[in-house]
C-alpha cells in the first residue's frame, strides 16, 4: 500500500480528547491529522453531563452548545425521601454529545488541524524515524500517533493489550420532558442512591430532553437493568427497549498510556473517574498534557513520552486512586452519605467545589478522615 501523506502527528478519533488535542497541536504550528471512523455529527451514548471544572480546560467559548447550567442536585434514596440542594455557582452543564463533539471538531478544523471523517485506524507500526498508520483506505506516515479512539479503537486495543482495566457499566436512555419534569429539573440534576449496589441513577436535563441512566460495576448488570426499569416506571414514554449501554474504563496501576511514538488520551488511556464514572474532565486534561509532551518530543526527537507518563501518574491517576477508595467507602455506607448530603451543608459545598475544580477528592477524604 502506497504512503499517501505524511504528518507530524496523527490522532485516531475526533471525540473531545482528540479534537482538543488537534486544536492545541495546530495552535502550536504542528501539522496534525485526525482520522475519525464516523461522519459528524454522530450519535454518542453519553449522559451529557459536563462538570464545571471542564470549562477551564476548553480554550474557547462553548456556550452555544450548552443546554443547561445547573446549580443544584435533587437527591433521592430508592426513589423516596427526596430533597434538593443548591449551590451559589454552576456545578454542572449539560450538552448533547453529537452537538458538542461536532463543535469541538469544527474548532480544531478552524485552527488548522486536518480531519478525515469516515476513515478508521486499523493498525500501526512504529519505526526508527516514523510510525506507519494504517486505515482501510490507505496508509500514512507520522512522527507521532495519538490514540483518542476510546476502548473500541485499534490504538487503545494494541497499546493496552493484556493489561488490567476496570470497567464501569452504564445504561442510558432519553425521554422528552413533560411540564412536571421541566419544573422538577429546571435547575438541578437528579441522583438516586441505594437502589443498586455500588452505583447510582442519574437524571440530566437538556432542552426538552432528560437523559436518564444508571452506572455500576459490570457484575451487577442484571440488577442494574431491573432497578432501572423500576425507577423509570411511570416516566413519560416509559418504553425501556431503547436503553443503550456504554463502558467507562478506569485505569489500574499498570495500564499503559504510551509506548514508542504512541500515546493515548481520554478513554483510550482509561481515565474514567472511579466514583462518578465521568470521563470528559480527565480526557480534556490529558489532551493538554499530551500536547505539551508531543511538542517536546518533536523538538528533541525523544519519543518515549516519559514526561507524559509521569504527569498522568501524578496529576490524574493519583486522583483516580482516591476516587476509587472514596467509592468503596461511599457505597459501603450509602445511607450515611445520603444523610450527610441532607444534613451537612459544608460537605455538600465541598463536593460542589470538587465539581467546579476548586478542590480535589483528597480534600473530601481529608474532611471526613476516611483513609487515615
Amino acid at each position: 500500500m502506497l504512503m499517501d501523506s505524511r504528518y507530524d502527528v496523527i490522532i485516531s478519533g475526533a471525540g473531545p480528547s482528540g479534537s482538543l488535542l488537534g486544536y492545541l497541536l495546530a495552535g502550536r504550528g504542528i501539522n496534525t491529522l485526525i482520522l475519525e471512523k464516523q461522519e459528524f455529527p454522530r450519535h454518542k451514548i453519553c449522559a451529557g453531563g459536563l462538570q464545571h471544572r471542564s470549562l477551564a480546560l476548553i480554550p474557547f467559548d462553548i456556550s452555544k452548545v450548552v443546554h443547561k447550567s445547573l446549580h443544584g442536585i435533587l437527591f433521592s434514596y430508592r426513589k423516596r425521601d427526596v430533597f434538593s440542594r443548591k449551590y451559589m455557582l454552576p456545578i454542572l452543564h449539560t450538552v448533547q454529545r453529537s452537538e458538542f463533539d461536532a463543535f469541538l471538531a469544527k474548532k480544531a478544523l478552524d485552527k488548522g488541524c486536518s480531519i478525515n471523517f469516515g476513515e478508521t485506524v486499523t493498525g500501526y507500526a512504529p519505526g526508527k524515524d516514523i510510525i506507519r498508520v494504517d486505515t482501510a483506505q490507505r496508509s500514512y506516515e507520522a512522527r507521532v500517533l495519538a490514540g483518542a479512539d476510546g476502548i473500541r479503537g485499534a490504538v487503545h486495543r494494541l497499546l493496552t493489550s493484556g493489561s488490567s482495566i476496570m470497567r464501569i457499566l452504564g445504561y442510558e436512555t432519553e425521554r422528552t420532558s413533560g411540564p412536571e419534569e421541566e419544573k422538577k429539573y429546571y435547575d438541578a440534576a437528579g441522583l438516586d442512591f441505594g437502589g443498586i449496589k455500588n452505583g447510582y441513577v442519574w437524571a440530566f436535563p437538556r432542552k426538552k430532553i432528560i437523559s436518564y441512566g444508571i452506572g455500576a460495576p459490570f457484575s451487577t448488570a442484571r440488577a442494574m437493568k431491573s432497578y432501572f426499569h423500576a425507577y423509570m416506571n411511570g416516566k413519560s414514554n416509559g418504553n425501556m427497549t431503547d436503553i443503550k449501554a456504554q463502558s467507562i474504563p478506569v485505569r489500574t496501576e499498570n495500564t499503559p498510556v504510551c509506548s514508542y511514538r504512541v500515546l493515548a488520551v481520554g478513554d483510550a488511556a482509561c481515565l474514567g473517574d472511579g466514583f462518578t464514572g465521568e470521563g470528559i474532565y480527565n480526557s480534556l486534561k490529558s489532551s493538554h498534557m499530551a500536547a505539551e509532551s508531543i511538542d517536546n518530543a518533536l523538538r528533541t526527537s525523544r519519543f518515549d513520552f516519559a514526561d507524559y507518563r509521569q504527569r498522568i501518574w501524578e496529576d490524574i491517576y493519583e486522583d483516580i486512586k482516591i476516587s476509587l477508595r472514596f467509592s468503596k467507602v461511599f457505597f459501603s455506607f450509602p445511607i450515611f452519605f445520603y444523610k450527610l448530603f441532607r444534613t451537612d451543608e459544608r460537605f455538600f459545598r465541598l463536593c460542589c467545589r470538587v465539581l467546579r475544580g476548586e478542590k480535589k477528592y483528597r480534600d473530601i477524604s481529608g474532611r471526613l478522615n476516611l483513609f487515615g
